[in-house]
Parts: structure tokens; sequence; C-alpha cells
């Protein structure tokens, strides 16, 4: 049968051993002398043993009352633990996060963190800002989102936290000439009619870098920052797209769309979670991170460690 200890007993215990007078231990808990007194009296009588050895001057602990201190002080510092924990665990659960993210973040990575932490804290508030890397890492800057998460290969900072790398390839048609021996003409590269993001974004100046270390230079024939439109376009063989391979997955095992190489080596992009720099993240935005880590995981084909 469970039998604790009081709590408040507990307390008032370990305050008188630790002043060695009833009187200094009241003072501090902001109790009467008589309270404690009483309190220390009803805690002997429960345990069934003396607990303080009384002179003229001082309490001193006996035996009993040394070990029982020396228990005592662990278990009130795991309540102290538990009662700022879930006070912390409750404050998440009535928390507004504001989230930045790219759209293929938001359509892909972020539904599945926010599931996981909805259905850990219900009450949570939750706000999306969509935008492209450039665009979101102002508003980190600008302290309009607190946490946001986007490809990004410019810098390292410490607020910076990498979760992944996915390639990006070539995402044509089946009945595009390329698909007859699964191989890209680079000569007929600059002559395609190219669905690519928007050309003020991160991703666009990353396949264009790439390209122009190959002497190629893209220029698109649709610009449009959802990855699902272009891949109904690439679907419906209005032009050729470039995607992440996670992206098109499905439609690839379908065999609607068909992935190719970008170039000899992978065109690769690391993505980030980024937040004001200087600032420690929260507990819900550290939760937050954690599960769109794992959601990314999942998703992406090859992961930094």
């Amino acid at each position: 049968m469970h039998n604790p200890i009081d709590a408040r007993q507990l307390s008032n215990f370990c305050e008188v051993a630790n002043t060695n007078s009833i009187r200094k231990a009241a003072k501090n808990l902001n109790l009467t002398t008589s309270a404690v007194s009483h309190s220390l009296k009803k805690l002997e009588e429960d345990l069934g043993c003396k607990l303080f050895v009384r002179d003229t001057r001082n309490l001193n602990l006996t035996y009993a009352g040394q070990r029982l201190y020396s228990t005592a002080t662990g278990i009130l510092e795991s309540l102290t633990k538990a009662r700022y924990l879930v006070q912390e665990w409750s404050e998440v659960a009535q928390k507004t996060i504001r989230i930045g993210a790219t759209p293929a973040a938001s359509q892909y990575i972020i539904p599945t963190a926010l599931r996981e932490l909805k259905e850990s804290f219900p009450g949570m508030n939750i706000q999306i800002t969509q935008g492209s890397s450039y665009q979101l890492l102002e508003a980190i800057d600008e302290k309009r989102v607190d946490v946001a998460i986007f490809p990004w290969d410019r810098s390292s900072r410490k607020n910076h936290i990498p979760i992944g790398t996915d390639s990006l390839e070539f995402i044509v048609n089946p009945i595009h000439p390329w698909t007859v021996n699964m191989h890209v003409d680079p000569e007929s590269i600059e002559s395609q009619r190219f669905i690519l993001t928007d050309s003020k974004s991160y991703t666009f100046d990353l396949i264009s870098s790439y390209f122009q270390s190959y002497g190629r230079n893209l220029m698109p024939f649709i610009e449009i920052s959802n990855e699902e439109v272009i891949k109904r376009l690439v679907e419906l063989d209005i032009g050729i797209g470039i995607l992440p391979d996670w992206i098109v997955k499905k439609e690839i095992q379908k065999t609607s769309l068909v992935a190719l190489p970008a170039g000899r080596k992978q065109l690769k992009r690391k993505w980030i979670v980024s937040h004001q720099e200087g600032r420690e993240l929260s507990f819900a935005e550290t939760l937050f991170v954690g599960v769109v880590t794992n959601a990314a995981q999942s998703l992406f084909s090859d992961l930094t460690q």
C-alpha cells in the first residue's frame, strides 16, 4: 500500500535541518513557529521516530534524521523540477509559434511536424508564413517569425540548424526524347523549355550556378514556386522541371514522370531550420525543430549527419 510522506512536512523538516532552528525555519518559510513545530511533530509521529535532538540552543539531527535528510533533498529537488516541467509544458500548450517555410516545406515537411505537435499540445496556436529562402531570412532578422525552414548553404551561423540534404534532378514526361536512352544530351539542355521555381529564390540561384559551372545557361519557360504545379505541367509535357527526388517519388513509381541526373555530379541542396540570432530556442521551438528534423529525415534520400 502506498503511504508517501507529506511533501509539505518534508519541506519544513529540511528547512529546520538547514537552519538548526524552528524559529529561523518558520521565518524563511513565512510560517508561524507553532505551525512548523506542529508539522515536525506530525512527521515524527508518522515515521515513528525522532528526527532531532533538542538542546537549549539548537536542534541537531538524529541518525534517522540524517538518513531522511540525505534522501529528502533529492526528493524535493525532483518535485520542484516536476513543477517547472509541468508549467513549461502548460505554457507550450498555450503558446503561439510563428513558423516560416518555403512552399515545399509548407506542403511536404511542415504537416507531419504539426500533426505531432498538435497531438501533444492541442491548444497551441500556430501561424505559418510562406516565402522564399531570402524572404524567410529577412523575416527571421526582423523578428516576424520565430523559426523558419528552408534550403540554404550560403553561410553557417549558430542560429542555422542543418536538418538534411536533398538532390535536384531533371523531371521529364515519359515520352520525352531523353527517356529513350535514359540519358540527358548536354548539347540540347539550353534548347529545352524549363519550368523552374521563382527566379528570385535561392533554389533558382543554386540551379543557375550549377549549370553555369558546366557552361550552360538555363532560361525558364515558366516560373512558379509551387512544386505540385510544376509536376502537373511536366506530366502534360509542357516542359522540363528540376525538382528534388523525394517530391516526385510517387509519380516516378507510377511512371507518370521520369527522373534523370542533372549532371555528372549530384545537384545537392541543404536544408536548415533558422531562428533569431543570439536567442536560445524556447521549449516549444526546440520541440518543433525535433519533429521537423524527423519529418525531413523520413522524406530526404540523403541526410546530413
